[in-house]
């Protein structure tokens, strides 16, 4: 699919009368960014910390399914936080954001690693400890350190580029 196809409906998002009065304030702009990167800390602390686990360096004692349960809460509004905000975020300057190439590198990683976190990830931490092999914990908590956090780098390079 050629991104091009999307482009109309990202500039007629971005022409909204509640995407110019979003964007036409540097304010309103600052302060979603800094609750959506305190949405990211929630999300990535949470992520580190279920990875360090699944990767033998926290809580090693602690069974996989049960800090699964204690950091899911933090770590679910950690994405709800930050999904909400972007997408007011993306809002307020749709077509700059949507012709940018950091953005959409950002989109497709996302896409990519909420499939692997809603399925590989979240089966595996859920199994109870013996009915996974620990390459299996190891390998899902590499990739979700790595997914979760190009997701993150995509975003940073927003700003830059």
């Amino acid at each position: 699919m050629s991104w091009e196809v999307l482009l109309p409906y990202a500039a007629r998002l971005g022409n909204t009368s509640f995407a110019l009065w979003l964007g036409a304030s540097t304010w309103r702009i600052a302060w979603l960014l800094t609750v959506h990167l305190f949405g990211l800390t929630m999300l990535l602390g949470s992520v580190v910390l279920m990875s360090l686990h699944l990767l033998g360096l926290f809580q090693a004692w602690k069974p996989v399914p049960q800090l699964r349960r204690e950091i899911r809460p933090v770590m679910l509004a950690g994405l709800c936080v930050m999904i909400a905000t972007g997408a007011l975020i993306f809002t307020g300057g749709a077509q700059a954001y949507y012709e940018g190439y950091w953005f959409r590198l950002k989109m497709v990683l996302l896409i990519i690693t909420l499939l692997f976190h809603f399925t590989v990830f979240r089966v595996v931490t859920s199994r109870e400890d013996g009915q996974v092999p620990l390459v299996a914990y190891r390998l899902t908590g590499a990739v979700t350190l790595a997914l979760w956090f190009s997701v993150a780098w995509a975003g940073r390079a927003i700003a830059f580029f």
